[in-house]
């Protein structure tokens, strides 16, 4: 008797759960939600990014003081602020405006676009984890003679979570030259943090933010 309320019971539980899963829409994506990371190059330089659709927002720190930017491809704008000074700087921007030059936020990597965008080529190479993410690995020959090497997180809706970049030595080897990686990521991004910051002291150009 105990067994069959037992069963009872937990097939009720996974009912529940499923069915407030339906409820909510389905469980969070990269995709569908976007996400929350640290990006690092190195010790020194870490940045805070959310994304969400072609939404984006960086934080780190310049001269001195936390700045933060906000790209609204979808507006048209572009938010830049420092938190210290309560001063914000408004500019236009464009489809093609990166909020970290090189690197692909977005998911659903698309490695014959990458490539094509630096003139390079590019190859699956082969399959590896980062922290606990299952990774697809692209190797993209450039111009230069550079060489990078994508990490692509399948579980993350196919989002680029690491990037190696090696060049030439005189020998004709290749040596590691930057390695950018997304950290600590967390599926879900909030609405609001694309939203310009309310209560500030707008200003005319980049340079007074600090002031």
């Amino acid at each position: 008797m105990r067994r069959v309320v037992s069963a009872r019971v937990t097939r009720s539980i996974v009912c529940g759960a499923v069915l407030a899963a339906v409820a909510c829409g389905g469980p969070k994506t990269v995709a569908k939600d976007g996400y929350r990371a640290v990006l690092v190059y190195s010790k020194e330089d870490r940045f805070q990014i959310a994304v969400r659709g072609e939404r984006v927002r960086v934080a780190g720190t310049a001269e001195g003081s936390e700045i933060v930017k906000i790209l609204r491809p979808d507006l048209g704008r572009s938010w830049q602020f420092r938190p210290s000074t309560h001063r914000v700087f408004e500019s236009k921007s464009s489809p093609t405006d990166e909020a970290i030059p090189g690197y692909p936020l977005q998911p659903r990597f698309d490695a014959e676009a990458y490539a094509d965008r630096f003139g390079g080529s590019i190859r699956r190479i082969d399959d590896a984890t980062h922290g606990l993410h299952p990774c697809e690995r692209w190797e993209m020959n450039l111009p230069s003679g550079d060489r990078a090497t994508i990490w692509v997180a399948r579980d993350l809706d196919r989002l680029p979570v690491r990037i190696e970049h090696a060049k030439k030595d005189p020998h004709d080897e290749y040596q590691p030259f930057t390695d950018a990686q997304l950290l600590d990521i967390q599926v879900g991004a909030p609405e609001e943090l694309f939203e310009p910051p309310k209560g500030y002291t707008r200003v005319a150009a980049y340079e007074a933010l600090a002031k």
